[in-house]
């Protein structure tokens, strides 16, 4: 078969009706055109909004405090003019102690949830519920007593 006869049989062919005319195209081209101004007047309106928010966010707020303002008084001047501050010393004992509660307490925390997800043994469970409870205990008490020795 040539190419002649295969355009024949192509032509032949009936090829029956459109889904749609032209004017439901053109309808159809209207309406996907409106929905996208719609979508721009859409942005455009979110766009406005944020900036009023931003801009009523931005005069509502107090206005931050000069350097005049945070100025010693002139009776604290000589204090200030006698040169500068000696460093105060910090027991960082004290610190370590809680990061470390804390530390232990964070890993039991994701030991927990990790044994929730592989739904492990309710024996297990409630021994780190356990363990848990009492190092926020001991947390606890280790922050009151710290308190107590800085007042």
């Amino acid at each position: 078969m040539n190419m002649h006869d295969e355009l024949q049989q192509l032509a032949a062919r009936d090829v029956g009706t459109a889904p749609f005319g032209f004017e439901e195209f053109e309808k159809r081209h209207t309406a996907k055109a409106a929905r996208r101004r719609a979508a721009m007047r859409g942005a455009a309106a979110s766009m406005v909004a944020l900036g009023l928010v931003s801009m009523v966010a931005l005069l509502t707020q107090s206005p931050p405090r000069s350097l005049a303002a945070a100025a010693p008084p002139a009776a604290h001047a000589a204090e200030f003019a006698e040169g500068p501050e000696i460093p105060a010393l910090v027991n960082l004992d004290q610190f370590d102690v809680t990061t470390e509660l804390q530390d232990h307490i964070a890993l039991l925390d994701s030991q927990l949830s990790a044994a929730r997800v592989e739904t492990a043994s309710v024996e297990r469970l409630r021994q780190l519920e356990a363990t848990r409870e009492q190092l926020n205990s001991s947390l606890q008490r280790v922050s009151y007593a710290h308190s107590l020795l800085n007042l």
